[in-house]
């Protein structure tokens, strides 16, 4: 199996997993795609963490909310179920702290957005098309990509801190 300069093999790609294919050489040696690819895949991967983490934390607020209904109905002691009705507060906290739902969304739409850039440039199809500037241009969406991600992630902190009266 070909790998295509990150690590990644075969048809991994055709998975919609954390893998592009494989441009035609010599671009798959190159730097710069190399470069494009490890960018993606630590999108892919944080999307995928931050999705994990979000989803796990929604899941305990649930089942800690049910168990508070049930131990309130059973007349557990109040000691219990405060303990329980406070587990959802720090899980709730947790999650806002982390903002494991923003970034799940952030991180996924910059990967979804480069995967399709590292597609068309694997496959030559337009704007990629000319050999003359497909580089230049990768490089430049790789930038402007990264550069709007970071973008709203430097704007959530300034709002927060704003917020935060600092």
């Amino acid at each position: 199996m070909k790998d295509n300069g990150d690590g990644c093999s075969g048809t991994e790609w055709e998975k919609m997993t954390g893998c592009l294919p494989p441009p035609a050489d010599p671009d798959a040696a190159d730097l710069l795609w190399r470069e494009f690819c490890v960018q993606f895949r630590w999108y892919d991967r944080a999307a995928n963490r931050n999705r994990r983490m979000y989803q796990i934390l929604k899941f305990l607020v649930i089942l800690a909310g049910a168990a508070v209904s049930v131990l309130a109905a059973l007349a557990a002691p109040a000691p219990l179920t405060a303990s329980v009705g406070a587990a959802i507060v720090v899980i709730e906290g947790a999650q806002q702290l982390g903002q494991f739902h923003a970034n799940w969304l952030n991180y996924r739409a910059t990967a979804e957005r480069m995967r399709q850039h590292g597609f068309s440039y694997a496959a030559g199809t337009v704007p990629y098309d000319d050999p003359h500037t497909r580089r230049d241009l990768l490089g430049r969406s790789m930038r402007e990509t990264i550069a709007k991600e970071s973008g709203i992630w430097s704007a959530a902190f300034r709002k927060a801190d704003r917020e935060d009266g600092r």
